[in-house]
């Protein structure tokens, strides 16, 4: 009897590690498979036929510059960044809207469809901001959709994106002047966003993070999570994130910015069944519940075919 007493004792422990292991080892294997789609040192400019860009160090995604005046090279975090006047921007396509000739339904041409992240993702940028333009959003990293020919900014859908929030509120929203913001919009879920309840510090270099994880979206600055404000829809919203027609670095914003990345942290699941953000936690209770269900009757079995003494 004592050595049976042992055999459910290690089985107990082994189902007790298993369950506060698993979500350890699920954010182990998803930050194995994660990849990074594009890194911007935005140190450099150069010339490419017509075009200024700026290179992406996996060599795929090149930024090009944008604006009556291009954004100038300023000292940076790490060697140089690029300062933006509020009036341009650093663009990155992920495909070109075909517009002549007109057709009723807009053509596409696939440029970077590593950019279209489908779920989880982690954006990262180093920014030094002296003050707000008058704009609702300060944009940092913006992915936007173009629905039409036209691609005139005003028609133009924000798929996702960290911002800085500034200007007249709109809707009834309430967020400080300065907040930092994430957003994101999916198949499913529409529209959300998530601002800090307090403003980032101006004139000094900081780091600022989005990511959306099994556990909804969250901000980082120097690396410390943020307390946050649901703004509109909730945290953790449910399906993909729509895609895209581009990026724009510093659209609408005063930042110098520096060594932007932006990381695919699921990329194998990509085109996965979604069934939910809380798949971890129902994975753990379902197997907590089979598992005591089997050790209650393990035990039951061996109470009754004991031998009698």
């Amino acid at each position: 009897m004592a050595k049976q007493n042992i055999t459910l004792k290690i089985l107990t422990l082994c189902l007790l590690a298993a369950t506060l292991l698993s979500p350890i080892l699920l954010s182990m294997a998803q930050a194995e498979s994660s990849t990074t789609v594009g890194e911007w040192k935005l140190d450099e400019k150069k010339i490419s036929g017509s075009t200024e860009i700026t290179p992406d160090q996996t060599g795929v995604n090149n930024g090009i510059l944008a604006g009556a005046e291009h954004p100038i090279l300023v000292e940076g975090q790490f060697g140089n960044a690029m300062k933006f006047s509020g009036e341009n921007a650093i663009y990155v396509p992920i495909k070109f809207v075909v517009g002549f000739p007109p057709m009723d339904e807009p053509m596409y041409i696939p440029i970077s469809t590593n950019l279209d992240i489908q779920q989880y993702f982690t954006i990262n940028a180093w920014i030094n901001v002296p003050g707000y333009k008058n704009a609702t959003y300060n944009n940092i990293v913006v992915k936007c959709n173009h629905p039409d020919q036209a691609c005139a900014w005003q028609n133009t859908t924000r798929v996702l994106g960290l911002a800085l929030r500034a200007g007249i509120p709109d809707n009834g929203e309430q967020y400080i002047e300065g907040a930092l913001s994430g957003f994101l919009m999916t198949e499913t879920g529409g529209f959300n966003e998530i601002v800090t309840t307090q403003p980032i510090p101006l004139n000094t270099w900081i780091e600022v993070q989005f990511t959306r994880t099994v556990s909804g979206m969250h901000l980082y600055i120097n690396n410390q999570e943020q307390t946050i404000k649901v703004l509109q829809g909730t945290q953790n919203p449910t399906g993909n994130i729509l895609n895209g027609t581009e990026y724009y670095f510093g659209h609408d914003s005063y930042a110098s910015i520096d060594n932007v990345k932006i990381t695919d942290l699921a990329p194998d699941i990509e085109n996965s069944f979604d069934i939910g953000p809380n798949l971890m936690i129902v994975v753990i209770v379902v197997a907590l519940i089979f598992a005591v269900a089997w050790l209650l009757r393990r035990t039951v079995q061996l109470w009754i075919i004991k031998p009698k003494v």
